[in-house]
């Protein structure tokens, strides 16, 4: 409105000293055409070449419009030909995300046909064919992107669906050639940790689940079950090698170590080749941080055979008050003292197992089991005898 105003104003102010200069100029101009003379006044002159200087703009403009006519025409059919091809294109994603594949494929190819979208309705071709099964049209489709700029989009959709075919090995090594391109997606990651898996490569599967965790793009519960996994499958692989599993150890994050499932594998693993020493480090850090049943459980096979140490009653005792009223920890200190003879302690911690109405049948039954023991190297078969039955009776009805 504003802008309005002032250009009103600036016209009014113009036509005032236009009618200013024509009211005060008295000049003539004489143009001689011999024998002709013709005299005029010189704002007639001035307005008589302005208009000749339009009239021939105009005419001008008119002409080179009647010359590009044929170029305007071929520009419009070339628009409209796009504007035919972003339709198709619109339907072929349409029809993909709506499972409508066969649909999709014709759409993507009818697009295909317009040169500036043909690598694009190519991709979207492949992703349709691929749906269909239809694997050799599909490699068909991503063989007609050639272009520098498309590499990485059609290497990345070739990746994800070489691994849906089930074709891990095809995938890895598609996505070698994306990241000797420099390309480091996080997509591109999670199909690869999903291909190391299959291919059981588990170091590459413990080293990808890090990276993805750290940058948050992969669910923290799923990490930590593919992490858990990667360890079991690596501690079987190298069950008898000690230091390989020292090693698999120190290269996990200070997180996972703690874990109590990685924590359980390993343990395992090195006990399985006699470390007990090792092993109790690794159950002792998971329990000081967070109570896990089945570590407590084997803590007691961390009692090197014929040791007359304390440091683990001392340890269970701790976790006694830390984690009250939990019928393992009774359970596991008892197993302790059997081993290192110290009956009363064994006794009280096993009938506390027994008669605490909390405990589990089969920790019942174990405790049971302990209490015959106890009996047997006390001399005691009757109550041995009795304890066997008891034992026998819960696994019998469990």
């Amino acid at each position: 409105m504003m802008r309005g105003a002032l250009w009103l104003a600036f016209l009014f102010a113009a036509a005032v000293l236009l009618a200013l200069f024509a009211s005060g100029n008295a000049g003539h101009i004489t143009i001689y055409f011999p024998p002709y003379r013709l005299d005029t006044s010189l704002n007639l002159f001035i307005v008589v070449v302005l208009g000749i200087l339009i009239v021939g703009l105009l005419a001008w403009r008119t002409f080179a419009a009647v010359l590009d006519l044929p170029k305007q025409a071929a520009l419009y059919r070339r628009k409209q030909r796009e504007a035919r091809a972003i339709v198709l294109l619109s339907e072929a994603v349409e029809d993909i995300f709506a499972g409508r594949f066969s649909k999709a494929l014709k759409a993507a190819e009818a697009a295909s046909v317009n040169q500036a979208l043909s690598e694009t309705a190519a991709l979207l071709a492949a992703r349709a064919a691929h749906r269909l099964n239809r694997y050799d049209l599909r490699d068909q489709w991503l063989s007609k992107i050639q272009s520098a700029n498309k590499q990485q989009a059609r290497l990345v959709a070739m990746a994800d669906m070489q691994m849906d075919s089930n074709d891990p090995a095809g995938a890895l090594e598609t996505i070698e050639k994306l990241q000797k391109g420099g390309a480091r997606q996080l997509f591109v990651q999670r199909i690869a940790l999903k291909a190391n898996q299959q291919l059981k490569r588990w170091e590459e599967v413990l080293r990808l689940s890090h990276s993805l965790s750290k940058r948050e793009a992969i669910h923290p519960v799923l990490a930590q079950k593919t992490v858990q996994e990667a360890v079991a499958k690596l501690v079987q692989e190298k069950s008898t090698d000690h230091q390989a599993l020292l090693a698999i150890w120190k290269n996990l994050p200070k997180a996972d170590r703690k874990a109590s499932r990685v924590a359980l594998v390993m343990a395992k693993g090195l006990l399985a080749v006699g470390q007990q020493e090792i092993a109790r480090g690794f159950i002792e850090e998971s329990l000081d941080d967070q109570w896990d049943e089945s570590l407590i459980a084997i803590y007691p096979d961390c009692l090197p055979s014929g040791s007359t140490t304390l440091s683990l009653v001392q340890k269970i005792e701790t976790w006694m008050m830390k984690y009250p009223g939990e019928p393992t920890l009774s359970l596991a200190l008892a197993k302790v003292c059997l081993a290192q003879k110290l009956w009363g302690k064994a006794k009280s911690s096993l009938q506390g197992v027994i008669k605490d109405p909390k405990t589990k049948p089969l920790i019942k039954a174990s405790a049971h089991m302990n209490m015959a023991k106890l009996h047997e190297a006390l001399g005691e078969p009757l109550e041995a005898s009795t304890h066997y039955e008891l034992a026998a009776h819960i696994y019998a009805s469990s």
